[in-house]
């Protein structure tokens, strides 16, 4: 498994040589998830992986940390050099660049971090990372494929269960309990939103579910969503509890 994250640490150094840039710096984020195979949380304390165009990669992680970076699919195959509380971990950062140079960081990152950054290497340039790391992503190859296959296919599953069943009667607040649940049995590893919007809600796009009672005749709007190892399922659905009535024919 470390291998194809490797291949793709790779790429990104590559990148980084041909746009000139001495190092790319990403914290935990999607992109992290992306060239790492782990998602450590995001927290105050720094975490990166530096990405350099001219040496090998390396992982800088908090001492406490340091076991779910080894045990990370690259972790037996990267340095992987931890800061101590107490310790200045931009200065640690510092020691593993250049001195100079462009560097791309994360879109991701805290503001706190990149000026701690940017305060112990004042003779760098530091630019977004995302032009650099996009274009990357936006290819996918056949794992991701199929994860992004398992995610959409699980939220399409536990849509038709959910309609299979009973709206009227129930509470925003439990039609967004029962999605939630669904989204687990059917594979996501995590749910990520459920937004039940039932009658005059439906105009809030991103309304939070509540105790209003769904009633007959409701047009009620479904809006979920959860993660499959890492990759999103996002779906919308308009649901009619009952069919509007129609036109009376005047004759």
């Amino acid at each position: 498994m470390g291998g194809r994250f490797l291949e793709r640490i790779g790429r990104a150094a590559e990148r980084a040589r041909e746009e000139g840039l001495a190092a790319i710096l990403v914290a935990p984020s999607p992109d992290y998830r992306y060239l790492t195979g782990y998602e450590p949380p995001p927290l105050e304390r720094l975490t990166l992986l530096v990405v350099r165009a001219a040496a090998d990669p390396v992982l800088l992680v908090p001492a406490l940390e340091a076991p779910l970076a080894r045990a990370s699919p690259i972790g037996g195959s990267v340095e992987v050099v931890t800061w101590l509380d107490g310790e200045d971990p931009y200065a640690a950062a510092a020691r593993l660049l250049p001195r100079e140079g462009t560097f791309a960081v994360g879109d991701r990152t805290w503001a706190a971090h990149l000026l701690g950054l940017q305060a112990r290497m004042p003779g760098a340039r530091f630019v977004r990372a995302s032009p650099v790391l996009a274009p990357l992503r936006a290819v996918k190859d056949p794992d991701e494929l199929e994860l992004l296959g398992r995610a959409a296919r699980g939220a399409d599953e536990a849509f038709r269960r959910l309609v299979a069943g009973r709206l009227e009667g129930r509470s925003e607040e439990e039609v967004a309990g029962q999605l939630a649940d669904l989204l687990l049995e059917v594979g996501h590893g995590s749910v990520a939103f459920t937004i039940v919007a039932s009658g005059p809600n439906g105009a809030s796009p991103h309304h939070e579910p509540g105790g209003r009672v769904i009633r007959a005749g409701d047009a009620v709007v479904l809006d979920f969503g959860g993660r499959v190892e890492g990759y999103c399922s996002d779906i919308t659905r308009t649901v009619a509890v009952a069919w509007p009535p129609r036109p009376s024919l005047i004759v």
